[in-house]
């Protein structure tokens, strides 16, 4: 029983660690709209968004590993971003680690470099996060 104790707590601990992170770089632009992570399987693990998570979650996960596939026959080397771009704004998806995926949803294409930058920034943070914690 104790053990159990333990895991939740630990597990609460990452989360609301994550979760501020999160917070806090979904200030650093207002054209970011959403930041979503989830597990390479496509489970939410944390997200700013106020959407049907799970459905994110799927599709990031998907569209993830589809990129992945793609640039594995092109021998293109492991996949490093994901660009979609459509007339309402666009998604950066990044691999944050083996253990993770991150996506940032964005309005205003202006502020595509900064949202970019931010999105590596933040899964690199989340990489490490998740190597001190395993």
């Amino acid at each position: 029983m104790i053990l159990m104790i333990d895991i939740s707590q630990e597990l609460n601990t990452r989360t609301e660690e994550l979760d501020g992170i999160l917070e806090k770089y979904l200030k650093k632009s207002s054209s970011i709209q959403a930041i979503t992570v989830v597990s390479p399987d496509g489970l939410p693990i944390a997200s700013t968004s106020d959407e049907n998570e799970v459905v994110i979650a799927a599709m990031t996960a998907a569209s993830q590993s589809l990129s992945e596939r793609v640039l594995s026959e092109l021998e293109r080397g492991r996949m490093q971003e994901i660009m979609l771009t459509g007339e309402e704004g666009f998604v950066v998806i990044l691999n944050a680690g083996e253990n993770a995926v991150v996506s940032f949803t964005a309005g205003d294409a202006k502020n595509i470099g900064l949202v970019r930058v931010l999105a590596k920034q933040l899964a690199k943070s989340i990489s490490e996060m998740l190597l001190r914690t395993s």
